[in-house]
This record gives structure tokens, sequence and C-alpha cells, in this order.
């Protein structure tokens, strides 16, 4: 069977895409379609929860093993068909878990496959996937001309040359 997701963001209504996948795979194959259509930053951990009828999250599916079967599953161990059955099902893809940024997908349509249809694929695509912020580190800027570049420490220089140092 084929499953085809409705994806829309948060406040964004200019934004919407549908993926068909095949019922079988796994959650990590729409995770890799997912960052591929949309140009998400692979290096950002990422996580699937299903979410009830009011979005609110339930099991969590993640790219790392976590060793808490009840809490949380690997996406690699789970097929889409174990957990949406129905259509209406949903997901919440947490794309920067740092940003808390996330998407919400839902099951509109289970059918059998086209012939001649290539799968995963996005079948339909509205306007621009949502920013991906850059993650502030805290750290100061090394580019020249910034005001970080030659950061006062607000630390007294010490004269090293009238100090006894011969305690340490």
């Amino acid at each position: 069977m084929i499953y085809k997701f409705r994806m829309l963001a948060s406040g964004d209504r200019a934004f919407l895409r549908d993926y068909e996948i095949d019922s079988e795979a796994r959650f990590i194959d729409l995770h890799g379609l997912l960052q591929c259509d949309l140009g998400l930053d692979t290096s950002q951990l990422a996580s699937f929860f299903v979410a009830d009828d009011q979005w609110n999250k339930g099991l969590e599916l993640t790219l790392l093993d976590m060793g808490t079967p009840e809490a949380a599953m690997p996406m690699e161990s789970a097929k889409l068909s174990d957990l949406l059955k129905n259509r209406t099902d949903r997901l919440l893809y947490a794309y920067d878990m740092f940003a808390d940024q996330h998407l919400f997908l839902e099951l509109i349509a289970i059918s059998e496959p086209q012939p001649n249809v290539m799968y995963p694929r996005c079948a339909a695509s509205v306007g621009e996937p949502p920013a991906q912020p850059q993650p502030d580190l805290g750290l100061p800027s090394l580019e020249p001309g910034t005001d970080d570049y030659f950061a006062d420490d607000d630390q007294d220089e010490v004269d090293f040359e009238n100090e006894d140092l011969s305690q340490y």
C-alpha cells in the first residue's frame, strides 16, 4: 500500500507538501525523504512523534537508539505500517530539536501503488519550506570587523614584570 501524507508548517499557510511512500518503508526512509526534499541540515537530530488528533506527542521515533523502548524507538527499526494504520493518523516531525522546529504530517490517503510511479516521492509542493535557524553557540565571531573580533573580556591585564611568581 502507498501512504500519502500531507505536511503543514505551524504559522505558515503558504507551505504545503504531499508525500507518497510505501507503507512498508521504515521511518528512517521517510526522514531521508523529508531531509532531501526540504533541504534540511542533516547534522541536526530529528525525531518523529506519533500524535493524537490534538497533535499531542506520543511515542517518539529517534535517529539514535536511546535504549528506552517504552519511551522511544529507533526510526530504523519501525515500519510506517507498524504504527500508522488509519487515514487521519498523525505525526509530528521535529527536524531541529534544539530550536524546537517541527512540521505536522497527517496520513490523508491509503491506496494501491500506481503503475509507472516511483516511490517515495513528493506529489505536491506549495510554497517554500520553513527556514532552519542556524545554531547560536554563544561563541564570539572571529570575522574581522565584528564587535567580537577584539572583544574586551572585561578582565584587568596583569603586569607580570612586577608580580612575584615564585609561589606558582
